[in-house]
């Protein structure tokens, strides 16, 4: 996730630096323009240098970000597509292949990542292999940042994209995806994003699997520059609403939905933000709902529904199953829970905890997150061509958190944090003779 305005000052200058389509790091940057009756945002896309000839693998190249102004929505596209080619560059027989009980070096122990809980290992088709002291994977190193000391963790958990190759000895202990993946303007203010977005994603998986129905932000409190970006929504007939996801850390995550009651889009379609303050959580999280929402629409009418398939929804197995899913009407009722809370909240009421300072806000989201009894983990993934013009990209791994997951079959139930978490906010949890929430996530 890329913050513009840390990109902002000089992006001219940087994105004729960086985009070239033969040899920039991004071959091209376009404007998506917007479909008639859509909310009023600009979008633009972005398309990421092609790593293969240089690494061996093929990253992730295609990019967008929406925004209420032309130059946050090109700052965003271009700085995912800056992610996607660092995140790319390694080399795979230089990340040493052992288990933690034979390394020698400093490993994260196994039991501290949030991944499967045992019991998943025997469901059908399930392809994940368990996580162990005694399991080989391949290693790479990070820095914890409340000791400074280097500490080695799964590569996959690093680099992307990542494949565990057949025969290469390295077990597929989870999904690879690119949460706490970010690119800033200097170290401080990537590494401050890449946190941000693995709490954002832990909040919205454990609300979601746990089933919250968590306090809504009353829309008519909003500060008028935050009020005008619902405008935008509600103009083309959706209903937004607004959770305040904020957990045990105390870091804001607000999380936005829009629901749509007529047959011309999709059903139901949410993103989410976590960030030192809440009017920055909510207008990231407008903004990505309005990227989110041009994807989900293209789903919708280009591609037929899925097939239902409960209870296991084999059908959902990736991004754009999960917004297939929630795309088709007849599957909104499954989503009642998370609007059913009674309490309400107003915008002034939810936590600020900014100090005016990038290094000083990384520093309280850290102190934050290793109160709620995690650690925070970074790795610098910026390439000497991307540093030269002042951007950094930042990937933050906090083992105790949950993941998100694509595919509903591979969705986390694994770690302490679903299971204790909802309890100490007042939630009743997840009843473990039910198991968790039946119906995939909506998330992208």
């Amino acid at each position: 996730m890329t913050a513009p305005s840390q990109i902002r000052p000089g992006l001219a200058d940087i994105v004729d630096r960086l985009v070239d389509p033969r040899v920039g790091v991004v071959a091209s940057v376009s404007e998506v323009h917007r479909d008639p009756g859509a909310p009023d945002f600009f979008h633009y896309g972005a398309l990421a240098a092609n790593t293969g000839p240089l690494t061996g693998r093929n990253n992730f190249r295609s990019t967008g970000g929406a925004a209420a102004t032309r130059q946050d929505a090109v700052a965003k596209a271009v700085g995912e597509a800056v992610e996607r080619y660092c995140s790319a560059w390694y080399e795979l027989d230089q990340l040493p292949l052992t288990s933690a009980a034979s390394a020698g070096f400093p490993c994260v122990a196994p039991e501290e990542f949030a991944l499967y809980d045992p019991a998943q290992f025997a469901w059908p088709d399930f392809a994940p292999e368990p996580f162990t002291e005694d399991t080989v994977v391949r290693w790479t190193p990070m820095t914890d940042f409340h000791t400074g000391r280097r500490v080695h963790v799964p590569a996959a958990r690093v680099y992307m994209p990542y494949f565990f190759y057949t025969g290469s000895g390295d077990a597929p202990i989870c999904q690879p995806i690119s949460t706490g993946l970010a690119c800033h303007g200097g170290w401080s203010r990537a590494a401050l994003a890449a946190v941000c977005e693995v709490v954002e994603r832990d909040a919205i998986t454990i609300a979601w699997q746990a089933m919250l129905s968590p306090p809504q932000i009353m829309i008519e409190t909003l500060p008028d520059e935050l009020y005008d970006l619902v405008a935008r929504f509600e103009r083309a007939a959706a209903e937004v609403t607004l959770f305040d996801l904020t957990l045990d850390h105390g870091v804001p995550v607000v999380l936005a939905a829009l629901r749509s009651r007529h047959s011309g889009g999709p059903a139901l379609v949410v993103a989410g933000s976590a960030a030192v303050d809440a009017h920055t959580a909510v207008r990231k999280a407008l903004e990505e709902l309005a990227h989110t929402r041009r994807y989900s629409q293209l789903i919708y009418t280009r591609l037929p529904r899925l097939r239902p398939d409960p209870p296991l929804h084999r059908t959902v197995t990736g991004q754009r199953e999960h917004l297939n899913f929630w795309a088709d009407h007849a599957n909104l009722p499954l989503a009642d829970f998370l609007f059913a809370g009674k309490q309400r909240s107003d915008f002034e009421d939810l936590p600020d905890l900014g100090t005016g300072d990038a290094a000083g806000d990384l520093d309280t989201v850290c102190a934050r997150v290793a109160a709620a009894g995690e650690r925070v983990l970074l790795a610098d993934l910026t390439t000497p061509d991307v540093g030269e013009l002042g951007l950094s990209v930042v990937r933050a791994v906090v083992p105790g958190m949950h993941p998100l997951q694509l595919g509903h079959g591979l969705r986390a139930l694994g770690g302490h944090r679903l299971r204790t978490v909802p309890q100490t906010l007042g939630h009743p949890g997840l009843d473990p003779a039910a198991g968790d929430n039946p119906a995939p996530h909506p998330y992208p």
